[in-house]
């Protein structure tokens, strides 16, 4: 009796010998192979196994798999993954009845995955993910009963998953996501019932989740999202004791929250987020004491958030935005210590923050905007220097903000806008060297801008809008170099532009209109080239609009009832500029809106306006402005509205 020898075709690896190409090699296979009969030792020699290959070399390997490999028909293990292989899989692999293992996957192979594999009765493991193959799945490889590991992903199959798949009942993997498969996901499913890992994600399956899967009690990880089901969610996924990842997510499931998932103890993943959920939450949640991560965000879910939640002591991230919950947030919260993002954002809720938070000592993540929260900030907010991103904007808050958050140095986005806030600006705010974003507007702070904000130097957007700030705008925060928004609108701001602004370079937006600001626009302002809008309406600006403006090439917006630039779309200067319309504004071909009503121009309107193919809105009112409207702006076909 000859000892049963394993054949190892590995191309992924460099041998001993080097092979000029795949079909030098199979040839040298299929030689062996030839030869075995004779002499199980000659091939011994040569064969290698897993372990001596550990430590080779990778070598690249292109062009299509040669037909004769089928001949093969001995070789128990085929690997030919991550190469650069292409063309269609040979329907003659079907030939090899003793292959045991066939891994083809990170290739560039298309085409169909011929029926012919069906016949691979013996095989164990299929890998043909990361390719570009098309097509259906053949039902035919529902006959490989042995096979325990499948995994197609990331290829371009379509069409239904056929009802044979159901027959493979030994299998522990399967794995077709990202892919272009449609229909329904197939109650046949359920009678894999060896099934440890089932993902589908991201692909075309839409109608009910199927009962049966709640048969699949091995089942550890499952994986639906980014699909189109609907319906309910089962309630016999609850006999799932022994999941540890459900991911439905991104779907359009309707209906209640099953309070049967609260018996999946095992859970540490539960995203059921984006869908159209409705109803209460489910007390039983709470008896998930292994869930890390519980994200339910963009539902219709109501009613309180049930204090058990608060049992959760692992949870690391809990997100229930986008809902509609009402009622205060469970004081229960402060047990969950673990607990590092917390979105709230976008419900009905209200109260005010529970002094319990004080107890999470690990949160990075505290996103409460758009309730009915109200109050003042408790001092005990970043007390441990771990807070990130502190989003409460479009609520009821009212008060100062706590000194402890002058102190935040680990603040990188912050949104207290849309409150009413008090205090002193130029003492409230301290230095954040990690800051990206801050959102102080529409608030009642007063004060002075603090050249503090000039020593912020990863500040991105920087918004103080419709306050009652006063003094002038510090020239420090011309050192901001990657500023892009800067946001001053409609406060009490006197003085003049600071020159500093010149070094702003990658500043896309400027607003400062309704100030006092005076004097004149600083010819500095034309090193502002990535300008898409700029602002500088109702303001005391006078003297004439500089020609550097016709160099803002990108500007859309260019409101001067006062101002003009090239990226901008929208500009508006109204001021008591005087002079004439400078006829490098007709260098701004992205224009969508000018306003320069409101100053005191003169002469003519440039023709050089009728250059402006994109402008919507032109308002010259109120100006000293004389002649004929020219001809070329006459035939202007996109202006909406001139004024």
């Amino acid at each position: 009796m000859v000892p049963k020898i394993f054949y190892f075709l590995m191309f992924f690896t460099l041998f001993t010998v080097t092979f000029a190409s795949v079909e030098e090699a199979t040839a040298l296979l299929k030689w062996n192979a030839n030869v075995l009969s004779q002499n199980n030792s000659l091939l011994a020699s040569w064969t290698l196994s897993t372990d001596a290959c550990r430590g080779c070399s990778l070598v690249s390997y292109s062009g299509p798999i040669p037909i004769t490999l089928g001949d093969l028909t001995e070789l128990n293990v085929l690997y030919l993954y991550s190469n650069q292989l292409s063309g269609p899989i040979p329907a003659e692999i079907g030939k090899m009845k003793s292959l045991e293992y066939l891994s083809l996957w990170s290739n560039n192979l298309s085409g169909p995955i011929p029926i012919t594999l069906g016949d691979l009765t013996k095989l164990n493991i299929l890998y043909l993910y990361s390719n570009q193959l098309s097509g259906p799945l053949p039902a035919e490889i529902g006959k490989m009963k042995s096979l325990e590991y499948l995994s197609l992903w990331s290829n371009n199959l379509s069409g239904p998953i056929p009802i044979t798949l159901g027959d493979l009942t030994e299998l522990n993997v399967l794995y077709l996501y990202s892919n272009q498969l449609s229909g329904p996901i197939l109650a046949e499913i359920g009678k894999m019932k060896s099934l440890k890992y089932l993902s589908l994600w991201g692909n075309k399956l839409s109608g009910p989740i199927p009962v049966t899967l709640g048969d699949l009690t091995e089942l550890k990880l499952l994986y639906l999202y980014s699909n189109q089901l609907s319906g309910p969610i089962p309630s016999e996924l609850g006999n799932l004791k022994n999941l540890n990842n459900l991911q439905l997510c991104d779907n359009q499931l309707s209906g209640s929250i099953p309070s049967t998932l609260g018996d999946l103890t095992k859970l540490n993943i539960l995203y059921l987020y984006s869908n159209q959920l409705s109803g209460p939450l489910p007390a039983e949640i709470g008896k998930m004491k292994s869930l890390e991560y519980l994200s339910l965000w963009s539902n219709n879910l109501s009613g309180p958030i049930p204090s058990e939640l608060g049992n959760l002591k692992n949870l690391t991230r809990l997100d229930l935005s986008y809902n509609q919950l009402t009622g205060l947030v469970p004081v229960s919260f402060g047990n969950l210590r673990n607990l590092q993002t917390l979105n709230l954002a976008a419900n009905e809720l209200s109260g005010s923050i529970p002094k319990e938070f004080a107890y999470l000592d690990n949160l990075v993540l505290l996103s409460m905007s758009f309730n009915h929260f109200s109050g003042h900030l408790p001092e005990w907010l970043c007390k441990d220097g771990k807070l990130e991103i502190f989003v409460v904007n479009g609520n009821k808050f009212t008060g100062p903000i706590p000194r402890s958050l002058s102190k935040c140095s680990s603040f990188k986005r912050v949104r207290f806008n849309n409150n009413s806030f008090t205090g002193d600006l130029s003492e409230t705010f301290g230095i954040y060297p990690e800051l990206l974003f801050i959102d102080l507007s529409d608030n009642d702070f007063h004060g002075e801008l603090s050249s503090n904000w000039g020593k912020c130097k990863n500040l991105i957007d920087l918004r103080v809008a419709r306050n009652n700030i006063s003094g002038s705008i510090p020239p420090e925060i011309g050192n901001v170099k990657g500023l892009l928004g800067l946001d001053l609108s409609s406060n009490h701001l006197i003085g003049q532009i600071p020159k500093e602004f010149g070094k702003l370079t990658s500043l896309v937006k400027l607003s400062v209109q309704n100030n006092n600001i005076s004097g004149y626009i600083p010819e500095e302002l034309g090193s502002l080239t990535k300008l898409e809008s700029l602002d500088l309406s109702y303001n005391r600006l006078n003297g004439s609009i500089p020609k550097c403006i016709g160099d803002f090439m990108h500007l859309f917006q260019l409101n001067l009832s006062n101002k003009d630039f090239v990226h901008l779309f929208q500009l508006n200067l109204s001021n008591k500029f005087g002079q004439n319309i400078p006829k490098d504004i007709g260098r701004i071909t992205q224009l969508n809106v000018l306003d320069l009503s409101y100053n005191l121009l003169v002469g003519g309107i440039p023709p050089q306006l009728a250059n402006l193919k994109v402008l919507v809105n032109l308002n010259l009112s109120h100006n000293g402005l004389s002649g004929r409207i020219p001809k070329e702006l006459e035939s202007s076909s996109g202006l909406h509205d001139v004024v």
